[in-house]
C-alpha cells in the first residue's frame, strides 16, 4: 500500500478504509501500536495514512504519536517541526498543548528531543500515564515505533497499549523473521490484532472480482491479515 491516503488513488483509499473497518470493530481497542520486523517495510507511511483515515470519521478525535526517536519519520512525512514532542511531555519540559500539531482533523505529537536512553523513557511511569491520559482524551491513539528486530522499544510499548499491528513488506520480509517477530511480541503479552501486507503489487482487478484491505482470518494465530486478495474463480467442469 504505497502512497498517501486521500490523494486520488481509489484502491489505496479503499484498502485503508477496509482496515479501519476491522480495527474499529472492538471499541475497547483505542491505543494501537504500529510496528514492523525490519526497517523499510513502510510502517511509518502506513501509520500516518491510517491515522488520517480514522481522523476523517465524524466526531472522532485521533492522535498520532511518534515514538521512533531515532528515525523520527512522522515529522518528515508531514513536513512539520520536531523541536518538541512526546519526549518533552514525558520529561515534563513541555505540556501536551505545546506539543500537539494539527494536520487537518488529525492531531500529531512528534518524537521531540532524542532521549539518551529511549528504553528508560518508554518504561517510565510518566510515559504510561501519558498514554493512559491520551486514551481518555481521544477516540484513537496511534503510535509509531522502531522495528522489533532492531530495538526493544516496540516490545516495551506493546505491553501498555490495547493492540498491536504488524506491517510486513511483501516479498521483502523473510517468513522466519516474521515468525520470530510475532514470537517476541507474544512473549511480552502483546495483543497482536492484525498484520498489514505492504508494498504488495498486483494487476488492477475490477471491483467485482476483488476486494481491498482485508485479506483473511487465520484461525490458528487468531490474526486478521490486511492486504489485497483476489477472489478465486470457481472451476467449471466442461461436459463432453
Amino acid at each position: 500500500m504505497i502512497g498517501a491516503y486521500d490523494e486520488g488513488n481509489y484502491e489505496l483509499n479503499e484498502s485503508y478504509r477496509e482496515i479501519r473497518t476491522y480495527l474499529g470493530i472492538n471499541k475497547n481497542i483505542k491505543t494501537i501500536l504500529i510496528t514492523s520486523a525490519e526497517m523499510d517495510e513502510g510502517k511509518t507511511t502506513v501509520v500516518c495514512n491510517l491515522a488520517k483515515c480514522f481522523a476523517e470519521l465524524e466526531d472522532t478525535r485521533v492522535l498520532l504519536i511518534d515514538c521512533d526517536f531515532r528515525k523520527r519519520g512522522v515529522s518528515r512525512y508531514f513536513g512539520i517541526d520536531n523541536t518538541f514532542g512526546i519526549a518533552d511531555i514525558v520529561f515534563g519540559h513541555k505540556t501536551e498543548e505545546e506539543c500537539v500539531k494539527k494536520i487537518g482533523d488529525l492531531n500529531v505529537i512528534t518524537s521531540g528531543g532524542v532521549p539518551s536512553n529511549a528504553s528508560i523513557l518508554l518504561n517510565s511511569q510518566s510515559m504510561k500515564d501519558a498514554i493512559r491520559n491520551f486514551r481518555e482524551e481521544y477516540d484513537y491513539v496511534f503510535i509509531d515505533s522502531p522495528p522489533i528486530s532492531r530495538l526493544n522499544d516496540a516490545c516495551i510499548i506493546t505491553q501498555y497499549v490495547d493492540g498491536t499491528v504488524l506491517v510486513n513488506a511483501s516479498k521483502a520480509i523473510d517468513a522466519k523473521v516474521a515468525k520470530i517477530t510475532l514470537d517476541k511480541l507474544n512473549k511480552v503479552g502483546s495483543n497482536v490484532i492484525g498484520v498489514i501486507l505492504n508494498k504488495f503489487k498486483s494487476e488492477r482487478y475490477s471491483y467485482y472480482n476483488s476486494y481491498y484491505g482485508y485479506s483473511d482470518y487465520d484461525k490458528k494465530s487468531g490474526l486478521f491479515g490486511f492486504g489485497k486478495k483476489k477472489k478465486k474463480k470457481k472451476k467449471r467442469n466442461k461436459k463432453r
